[in-house]
C-alpha cells in the first residue's frame, strides 16, 4: 500500500520532532546540571573524548559535535578550566594538540552518564510502551539522518 505524505505531514513531523528534542534536551541538561554542575554539552564532549579512546583533536570534537572548530576550541577551554580535560602535544602533528580526559573528567563523566541514562529512561518511559518500541523509531530516524547527510555531502542541502 502506497502512503502519500503531504506537506502538512512533513511540517507536523518537523514541529513535533523539534519540540520533543528541545524538551528532552532541557530535561537531561537540567538533571545533569543539578546533580553534577555539568552542562549536557560538556557531558557530550567528554563522551566523544571517551569514544575516541580518551584523546581527540579539536577538529575531531567539532566534527562529532556538529559545531565549528572555534566553538569546539572554546568548549575545550571550558573543559580545561573545569579540570575535566587538558591539551597535550599531538605526537603525529606538532602544529596541533590533543584533548585528553583527566582522571577528574573520567569521574564526572561516569557520574554524569549515570544521571543522564536514568533521566533518559524516565523521559522515554511511556505508559503502554513495550521493550524494543524505540528500535524501529531509531532505525527510521537513522535512515532519515543518513539521507540528509548524503544530500549535504552532495551539496544538495546546506
Amino acid at each position: 500500500m502506497l502512503v502519500c505524505l503531504t506537506m502538512r505531514d512533513h511540517v507536523a513531523f518537523f514541529d513535533t520532532l523539534l519540540r520533543y528534542e528541545i524538551q528532552l534536551w532541557d530535561a537531561l541538561d537540567g538533571a545533569v546540571q543539578r546533580e553534577h554542575g555539568l552542562s549536557l554539552g560538556r557531558l557530550r564532549a567528554l563522551r566523544v573524548l571517551r569514544e575516541r579512546g580518551g584523546r581527540a583533536r579539536v577538529q575531531d570534537l567539532a566534527a562529532d559535535l556538529l559545531i565549528t572548530v572555534g566553538a569546539a576550541s572554546k568548549l575545550v577551554d571550558r573543559l580545561e578550566r573545569d579540570g575535566t580535560a587538558h591539551r597535550e602535544p599531538n605526537p603525529d602533528d606538532r602544529r596541533s594538540s590533543l584533548i585528553a580526559l583527566t582522571p577528574s573528567g573520567t569521574s564526572v563523566l561516569d557520574a554524569g552518564l549515570a544521571t543522564f541514562e536514568a533521566t533518559l529512561a524516565d523521559c522515554l518511559a511511556v505508559e503502554g510502551a513495550a521493550e524494543g518500541d524505540l528500535a524501529p523509531i531509531t532505525a527510521r530516524l537513522q535512515r532519515l539522518l543518513d539521507h540528509l547527510e548524503s544530500r549535504t555531502r552532495a551539496g544538495v542541502a546546506s
